[in-house]
């Protein structure tokens, strides 16, 4: 991305993850132990009949060979078992980062009013109807990990927003890190052309832009119910981000004025002391004339309002009640002419001149957006099983299947490091003599293998399988752990099966590169 700050950029929304900490340190590949010194936390019961009566878990690899150059021994009754099927794995709405929420107030609004009293309930909910805990926005699920085909290494840092959270008393939305940020964009094949080291600004910005969309809502809030301020103040409930649907106004604003179309729009809902339930809706708009290109300007300071110009954000209540509508008609123009109570500044209707030269750009954008939406409705997420043949093309760059000679020397470089580093772990699987004892052969050869050309992933199902840091009793902290383990050891399977399929690309096109390595 750049440090440019005009692209537009997609507001995802915030998740909150609890994760267990883990300390360890990476065992040495060749010598690792493939096998936990336990079962993961709420693993189904092996009994002693399972692995030889060794107790142990029964795992497979679904690789039957790397590039052509490794082959699994098979015993009679073994057959490839496929990473599981995503939907059992993730929810990718409360993965998504945040809180997409379409459902109907269960507040009183009648009257709609600032009549101040004690707010009801203190749960927590999720998109789900599933209460969470007060920090939490979603069941604990392992979106910190590495992505499968992820290369470099993401911050998993997060940052307090100064937005209040609804059902909370005094707790702060918190923002995705870097890591969760990759993840929710691979996760629905909207990476498009940026590279990890372009998320750490996209984030910035992120940051900003919602600190600033928050700061306009409570301007709002100040006019609209002021006794709100004095107890407690009002709190972002819910969001939705809604790039596919233009808002009346936009579209009003477009078709009459001839203003640039918006590229993205939020529906938030924040909740006022009483219990009242407010929807804003807010488009946003780009102005390039407005970019700044300096240094620095890709990362904002998550406080300045005025860091990004180039973004215009359009606030305001949702006309879904007659106390909104009067509000935006009246009371708020009241107090901007005639109390000048305010200093909220509306977006203008009209478009300016510049604004006018980019009507025909933020079209393109509208039209990529709805192109992009329809796909997303039947398009799966990318195969887990990976095959060259199988894959379009406008996706084998994503897989490293467009591969170079440059690129497949390096690939065949890598893949000599394994046959190295591996061979111990080749033949245990070679001479592995029952289910049990291939299972965790395979396994330890996945491992070695991935440390060479996955290590991000191998480092994480390293962590996962020597964590102790937690309390087993606690219910939570055992479904965090569970869900780590399990998406940690499919992210490694599903790289070391990518690199595997880029292996076989790179030996079909380039074959005398690898020739020396199967001597």
């Amino acid at each position: 991305m750049g440090s440019k700050q005009s692209k537009p950029v997609q507001q995802t929304q915030t998740s909150v993850v609890q994760e267990p900490v883990v300390k360890t340190e990476l065992e040495n590949a060749d010598t690792i132990d493939a096998t936990p010194k336990k079962l993961p936390v709420g693993h189904p019961k092996i009994d002693a009949k399972d692995g030889n009566g060794t107790g142990e878990c029964p795992y497979k690899n679904p690789l039957k060979s790397i590039g052509g150059l490794f082959g699994k021994k098979r015993v009679a009754d073994e057959s490839p078992i496929a990473p599981k099927n995503n939907d059992s794995i993730q929810n990718d709405a409360s993965q998504s980062g945040g809180c997409p929420v379409k459902a109907k107030s269960e507040s009183n609004q009648s009257g709609g009013g600032c009549p101040v009293k004690a707010s009801g309930s203190k749960t927590v909910y999720n998109v789900y109807s599933q209460p969470i805990d007060p920090t939490n926005n979603m069941p604990s699920v392992a979106n910190q990990l590495p992505a499968p085909m992820q290369n470099e290494e993401l911050s998993t840092e997060r940052v307090k927003s100064t937005i209040p959270k609804g059902g909370t008393d005094g707790d702060t939305w918190q923002y995705p890190s870097p890591q969760m940020f990759y993840n929710s964009l691979a996760r629905k094949n909207k990476l498009g052309d940026t590279e990890e080291s372009d998320i750490a600004s996209v984030v910035a910005i992120h940051n900003n832009m919602n600190e600033k969309t928050w700061a306009k809502v409570m301007e709002w809030e100040d006019v609209l119910c002021p006794e709100a301020k004095v107890n407690g103040g009002s709190k972002l409930l819910k969001f939705l981000g809604r790039p596919s649907d233009l808002s009346p106004k936009a579209r009003i604003k477009n078709m009459l004025f001839g203003h640039p179309l918006p590229f993205d729009r939020h529906d938030w809902t924040i909740q006022r002391p009483d219990g009242t339930e407010v929807r804003y809706v807010i488009d946003y708009y780009v102005d390039e004339t407005k970019a700044d290109d300096s240094e620095g300007s890709g990362f904002p300071d998550m406080n300045d309002r005025d860091a990004i110009k180039s973004i215009l954000v359009d606030v305001r209540p949702a006309a879904d009640s007659v106390e909104n509508v009067m509000g935006r008609t009246m009371t708020m123009p009241y107090a901007r002419r005639i109390e000048k109570s305010t200093n909220f500044e509306p977006l203008p209707m009209l478009p300016t001149e510049e604004m006018k030269q980019q009507i025909e750009e933020s079209e393109k954008v509208w039209q990529n957006i709805q192109q992009s939406v329809q796909e997303s409705k039947t398009k799966k997420e990318k195969s887990m099983i990976l095959k060259p043949e199988d894959i379009p093309d406008d996706q084998k760059k994503d897989f490293g299947l467009d591969i170079s000679e440059e690129e497949a020397r390096e690939i065949a470089q890598s893949f000599a490091t394994m046959l190295g580093n591996c061979k111990n772990m080749q033949e245990a699987v070679n001479n592995c003599k029952d289910e049990a004892e291939c299972s965790k052969a395979a396994l330890g050869l996945t491992m070695c293998l991935a440390k060479v050309v996955c290590p991000l992933q191998q480092n994480a199902v390293a962590q996962a399988l020597n964590a102790d840091d937690f309390d087993h009793n606690d219910e939570k902290a055992v479904e965090a752990y569970n869900a780590k383990f399990e998406k940690a050891l499919e992210n490694m399977t599903v790289c070391v099966t990518g690199k595997s399929a880029a292996a076989a690309a790179a030996r079909q096109k380039y074959p005398d590169l690898f020739q020396n390595l199967e001597k």
